[in-house]
């Protein structure tokens, strides 16, 4: 099964930014921003060909 990345929408990253403005907690790891924005349920990350 081939799936492909997809963005964030610009509102998940604002809402995401807004979160931690208000949190005032250092910045979380790569693999719980991935977890955030649902990356993590992706089987490939590599950028496909056209």
């Amino acid at each position: 099964m081939e799936t492909q990345t997809t963005h964030p929408s610009k509102e998940a990253v604002r809402r995401l930014l807004q979160q931690r403005r208000a949190d005032h907690t250092p910045p979380p790891t790569p693999e719980r921003i991935r977890e955030q924005l649902g990356w993590h349920l992706l089987t490939d990350n590599k950028p496909h060909s056209r």
